[in-house]
């Protein structure tokens, strides 16, 4: 399992909200099946920690080639820079 907090997943939520023009609760189905889950999660309510985790591998997986992994959040943000000056070289 992935360990994620809330404010991480909802910073990963908003911002591929952001990068596809996607509203929140298209981000949630698509991420994990639960189109409420990050509203659920800016309203201060929780979420099943399986589903949190789902999520969290789904962004890993799926994050747009042209965004930057958001900073302070834990996961692919050294890879993926260096994945991408690696390309651009």
């Amino acid at each position: 399992m992935t360990a994620i907090s809330i404010e991480h997943l909802l910073t990963l939520a908003r911002a591929y909200s952001e990068a596809t023009g996607l509203a929140l609760t298209g981000v949630g189905q698509r991420a994990c099946g639960n189109n409420r889950v990050f509203i659920r999660l800016a309203e201060g309510r929780g979420a099943n920690v399986l589903t949190m985790d789902r999520a969290a591998q789904w962004f890993a997986a799926n994050w747009p080639a042209d965004t930057d992994w958001p900073n302070g959040v834990p996961g692919r943000s050294a890879d993926r820079k260096r994945t991408r000056a690696a390309t651009a070289a």
